[in-house]
């Protein structure tokens, strides 16, 4: 074996040790974590929001969710993702979200 060819080597084991690394780093400062399903109360505590406002967010369909239960049910079990929620979330900010004048004119 070269060095040349060693080197090249080393230096993917080091590129490959170094991704692993930074994609875990990234993933805990991002609090990334899997995509869970949620039942209706998890989804207030996950969205610091009341049972009244999320159940006519529901009922509104204003807010991503999965209905179970029959047809017309009193009582439907409704159930979340985290990842749609957290979508979600993002894109109510940006509704929200109105740039400075100054800052439409520079970009």
């Amino acid at each position: 074996m070269t060095v040349e060819m060693l080197l090249v080597k080393v230096l993917d084991e080091l590129r490959r040790q170094l991704k692993k690394e930074l994609l875990e780093e990234l993933r805990e400062e991002m609090n990334i974590s899997p995509d869970r399903t949620l039942t209706f109360s998890e989804a207030c505590d996950y969205l610091r929001m009341s049972e009244y406002t999320l159940r006519r967010l529901c009922r509104e369909k204003r807010i991503p969710h999965r209905v179970y239960g029959a047809d017309g049910s009193k009582n439907p079990r409704y159930l979340f993702s985290t990842a749609s929620l957290d979508r979600w979330i993002r894109e109510q900010e940006m509704m929200n979200y109105r740039p400075a004048k100054e800052e439409v004119e520079n970009g």
